[in-house]
């Protein structure tokens, strides 16, 4: 069975990071976002009625910031629902998840976090110090 992925987060981010997996690939089908905060105050009472939806499935649930109320809310429930939580989201990681064909055990999934803590970079330094190899190395 295919993992399923659930991206909560703030405003409609969620909504942004499942429009852009979409972009990449209009035919999937096991992605899921939850606007928080946007159409109803009772964000929690809405989480636990899409994890619920979910339930049975291998499920990962995105959040955007690590100490917000929306990761405080699915970190409370992760152990009666069974669910992995992954905070910080980016699109990058989420992409490599998403599209993964691993099995999303517990192993694969600090492999890929860790990983993508390597996607964040300042550019400016980057270039710089390639800028600066390119003369040195003649």
């Amino acid at each position: 069975m295919a993992n399923q992925f659930l991206i909560a987060t703030h405003g409609r981010l969620a909504e942004g990071f499942y429009e852009s997996v979409k972009f990449f690939n209009s035919q999937i089908e096991n992605v899921h976002y939850l606007n928080a905060y946007v159409n109803h105050n009772d964000f929690e009472m809405e989480f636990i009625e899409k994890v619920k939806e979910l339930s049975g499935l291998s499920l990962i649930v995105f959040t955007d910031i690590p100490g917000g109320s929306v990761n405080r809310i699915a970190s409370k429930h992760m152990a009666t629902f069974g669910y992995k939580v992954i905070s910080g989201i980016n699109l990058s990681v989420l992409l490599e998840l998403v599209f993964s064909t691993e099995n999303m055990n517990e192993e694969t999934i600090e492999r890929l976090v860790t990983s993508s803590r390597e996607q964040l970079v300042f550019m400016n330094k980057l270039i710089e110090e390639m800028e600066g190899k390119e003369f040195t190395d003649d």
